[in-house]
């Protein structure tokens, strides 16, 4: 961890350099504002150190405390300046899986089964009416049908009547027809006789 941080520290100072060479007169720019922050940040201390005395008091306090208290130095400084309680993590049960997450994974499977009985029931409780509503017009269509075909079957019979009319009209007609022309046959000849 120090040997990260010291190159941390490194590469930040490699940076500022190379940037202080590329661009001179915008980092003497930055550099003047960082040092006009740097003394009123100084001014202002000087003018009331009560509250810095306090926080650095306080902090020296807390790390003086915990290190009293069995803890390393590292988690001392970190408990004092995060004023968090490290807790370390439960270990993974035999399958990899911490109990944590398995109880959420539990806690949401059960909000979801729950969600869907709750869609399932509102739809069972709706099912008995559609299916009523169904059967009526099952129902409805089975009578409309019935009621088609009855009249198709007496349609058929008013066609099948008239096309027997048809047929024997046409075949008077025939009939008619030759009788005629034998009458007209008969006459010209009895015409011829005369």
């Amino acid at each position: 961890m120090k040997r990260i941080a010291l190159v941390l520290v490194v590469l930040s100072a490699a940076v500022v350099a190379a940037g202080y060479f590329a661009f001179p007169d915008e980092a003497a720019q930055y550099a003047g504002a960082a040092a006009g922050a740097g003394t009123r940040v100084w001014t202002n201390v000087e003018a009331n150190p009560t509250p810095v005395a306090f926080a650095l008091g306080t902090f020296l306090l807390t790390v003086v405390y915990h290190k009293a208290r069995g803890k390393s130095l590292r988690e001392s400084v970190e408990v004092a300046a995060t004023r968090v309680t490290v807790v370390s993590a439960p270990p993974p049960t035999a399958d990899g899986e911490a109990s944590v997450v398995r109880r959420a994974r539990a806690r949401a499977t059960r909000t979801q089964l729950m969600s869907d009985l709750v869609v399932l029931q509102n739809r069972h409780r709706k099912l008995p009416d559609e299916i009523l509503q169904y059967e009526k017009e099952v129902c409805y269509a089975e009578q409309a049908l019935d009621e088609a075909e009855a009249k198709l079957a007496q349609r058929q019979k008013v066609r099948e009547a008239a096309a027997a009319k048809l047929d024997a009209a046409r075949k008077e007609k025939a009939e008619a027809d030759a009788e005629v022309v034998a009458i007209e046959v008969e006459l010209k000849r009895l015409a011829d006789v005369a």
